[in-house]
């Protein structure tokens, strides 16, 4: 198995060096924003929470695009055979990939988790991105979880405007609920970035989200699970 995650960062090492890169310089940007307000930390909390969100985010779905290049890379009937010929079999191609997609989104949190502390530390304790980031990673994780097998089973491009189907459902939810939900709290506010921020800390609302990290987990076990499944099918529908 060692073999075969080498072989997807020897592969997509460029793609993997572009994502640890831009992420540092992303980082690096929110250290240096918050050494240059750290005596006014407090009044800036949620402008803080927003730039972070925005600079995080940019590094997880950056991360997250490796997705398509993993599997693009194998995506023909030559590859494929000589992935099953493997004493891992189809199996340990799969997994592979799973595991090499985990690491990069670990070494993506390892590097803003070490921008956040800093961040922490020259802000005083007044301010920690860390819900943020276990949002985005979770997030990602899930995304992952659900876009895979359909790569798997129907190509990376059929997968992506599939995936594509879903963040417009998604997206459908969310605006079908800000025009007919009870969003009072957000429309009525004199600040509506810190309304939401608030909103999120309420005690229902994190105990939602501190749901998503373990579900997150387990879907994307079960994804892989599916994959393995999945794999021998969508190989028959592979170029030469």
């Amino acid at each position: 198995m060692g073999g075969l995650i080498y072989r997807n960062f020897y592969t997509n090492i460029s793609s993997f060096r572009l994502s640890v890169i831009v992420s540092a310089i992303c980082c690096a940007s929110f250290v240096f924003y918050s050494f240059t307000i750290r005596s006014d930390a407090e009044n800036q909390s949620y402008l803080l929470y927003i730039i972070a969100f925005l600079l995080y985010y940019f590094c997880f779905m950056l991360s997250g695009l490796t997705s398509t290049m993993v599997f693009q890379t194998d995506e023909n009937k030559t590859a494929s055979a000589f992935a099953i010929s493997l004493p891992h079999g189809g199996k340990g191609h799969i997994q592979s990939k799973y595991w090499y997609l985990l690491i990069i989104l670990l070494t993506t949190l390892f590097i803003t988790f070490i921008s956040d502390t800093i961040s922490f530390l020259i802000l005083g304790g007044k301010f920690s991105a860390l819900l943020v980031l276990l949002l985005l990673f979770s997030g990602r994780l899930l995304m992952f979880a659900i876009e895979i097998p359909f790569m798997v089973r129907f190509g990376a491009m059929k997968g992506i405007k599939i995936k594509g189907i879903i963040v417009s459902v998604i997206l459908l939810l969310v605006i079908t609920y800000l025009m007919f939900g009870d969003i009072s709290w957000l429309l009525y506010s004199d600040d509506p970035a810190k309304a939401l921020i608030n909103w999120l800390k309420n005690g229902d609302i994190i105990f939602a989200l501190s749901l998503l990290p373990p579900f997150s987990i387990f879907a994307y076990w079960l994804s892989c699970k599916i994959s393995v499944k999945l794999f021998r099918e969508g190989a028959e529908n592979y170029e030469q």
